[in-house]
């Protein structure tokens, strides 16, 4: 018989890890040594920019056991992802809301035990089915945020188009590099550009890194197994505002967002693509009275994160409900 157990300690969110500075593949990618100096951004705003984000929440994690043998864990989650349109080619600035979707799943790591292929359970009139994933990775959470990676994918290609510029939040996952799609990542445990940290700490608000080249790991996962992959990235570090000198001192990277795209294309288009997403990332720079994630939780981003987390329901009685669920499995009603 399975039995499923909270989990000690459980978490919603990831934890801290401290930061590092490693070195780059090419840190003088479009400018040489003697030259490699902060650039100030330009003003050159894009027509029509689409923003994509994900939102991903853990309902219930528990530990799952086959008689008295330990078997595993598992995550029930609710993942949003949509996109954002702000269109500036018209009179009057036109914001629109073209794609958002929500969809639950039950992820384990559990070997050799049947796991119901399904979850069902309701809020009021609303019916949630959270769907079984089997995770080839131990880390759930880490396959999570594969999967949710995976929507945003799924959204950018729903979107996608040769008129539009695309910022997705998020770190680049994929290999194939679309001309006007850039990605934006907030927060990073490492730094590329180690041995030049002092340019980097000293950029101003509205200021941006010469482009670099460096190389990340991505998960993927093929026929039921996870494998790592080597991705070629071309960034910039940008800060988006002024930094109070207080906080200067206390972490000379606040205010600091990292721009990326997967390497191809020329030189001349990588800078183009690179100069339009600083523009858009500094414009939309979120204020600290709004958003605490400020001011890399870019406005546009923080809406449509809001609308999202909206669409997934609420926290304290989803898992009311996936705990009510799981209480009737185990008394076998």
């Amino acid at each position: 018989m399975l039995r499923f157990f909270p989990a000690e300690r459980e978490v919603r969110n990831e934890e801290y890890q401290p930061k590092k500075f490693v070195k780059t593949l090419e840190p003088f990618l479009e400018v040489k040594r003697e030259n490699w100096k902060p650039i100030k951004v330009g003003g050159n705003l894009p027509p029509k920019i689409v923003f994509i984000d994900g939102v991903r929440r853990t309902e219930y994690r528990v530990e799952i056991f086959d008689g008295n043998r330990f078997a595993g864990e598992g995550i029930f989650i609710s993942i949003g992802a949509g996109a954002l349109l702000i269109d500036r080619s018209l009179d009057r600035v036109d914001y629109k809301l073209l794609y958002r979707n929500v969809k639950r799943y039950f992820i384990h790591n559990a070997k050799g035990v049947k796991v119901p292929p399904r979850w069902e359970t309701t809020v009021g009139e609303t019916k949630l089915v959270f769907e079984t994933m089997d995770s080839p990775m131990e880390n759930v959470s880490e396959y999570a945020n594969g999967v949710m990676k995976k929507m945003e994918l799924e959204v950018l290609r729903q979107v996608y188009g040769s008129d539009i510029f695309v910022v997705s939040d998020g770190p680049v996952k994929t290999t194939k590099f679309l001309p006007n799609v850039i990605y934006l990542v907030k927060e990073s445990r490492y730094f590329y550009l180690q041995g030049l940290e002092e340019v980097l700490f000293n950029i101003k608000g509205g200021e941006r890194t010469p482009l670099f080249l460096f190389e990340e790991e991505a998960k993927r996962t093929k026929g039921g197994k996870t494998e790592g992959v080597k991705v070629k990235k071309v960034g910039c570090y940008v800060r988006l505002a002024p930094v109070h000198p207080q906080m200067a001192v206390e972490n000379p990277l606040a205010g600091i967002a990292r721009l990326e795209v997967p390497h191809g294309g020329d030189l001349k288009l990588l800078k183009e693509i690179m100069e339009k997403g600083a523009s858009v990332a500094v414009y939309f720079a979120n204020d600290p009275l709004r958003d605490r994630r400020s001011p890399q939780n870019l406005t546009p981003i923080a809406a449509l994160e809001k609308e999202l987390r909206r669409l997934l329901g609420k926290y304290e009685i989803i898992r009311r409900r996936v705990g009510t669920t799981l209480l009737s499995l185990l008394s076998g009603s």
